[in-house]
């Protein structure tokens, strides 16, 4: 186990100090291209006719614009749970209530989620 423990501390080593080596002797680093690709990734915006992901109403707070949902996981929150949402379109929320079964889709805004479509499922 210490053996394990050795050899995997010079490897992080060795990858911590493999993009600084490669800079000083003026090649382009193994890890632009993934950041590239990974900049790509995350700009990319998913089409509009996915599915909608599915879940309960918790709670409703019309007048600041936000619905608590309890939803199982998804593409962009993987790990599934109760969160609070903002809407987008806050008469999006008229006649829904606590316990309703709902249809919605999300997009990202930062560092939170925007609720862009909301649809009872009753």
């Amino acid at each position: 186990m210490f053996k394990t423990r050795i050899a995997l501390s010079a490897f992080f080593a060795a990858m911590a100090v493999a993009p600084l080596a490669t800079q000083a002797a003026g090649l382009p680093s193994p890890h632009e291209n993934l950041q590239d690709q990974a900049l790509e990734e995350c700009t990319v915006e998913a089409p509009s006719d996915t599915p909608l992901a599915s879940g309960r109403i918790v709670a409703v707070d019309k007048e600041a614009g936000r619905v608590t949902i309890d939803y199982r996981p998804l593409p962009l929150l993987p790990e599934g749970g109760v969160r609070v949402f903002a809407v987008e379109d806050p008469s999006s929320l008229k006649g829904l209530g606590p316990g309703d079964r709902v249809r919605f889709e999300l997009e990202r805004d930062g560092r939170g989620f925007v609720v862009t479509r909301l649809e009872n499922s009753n």
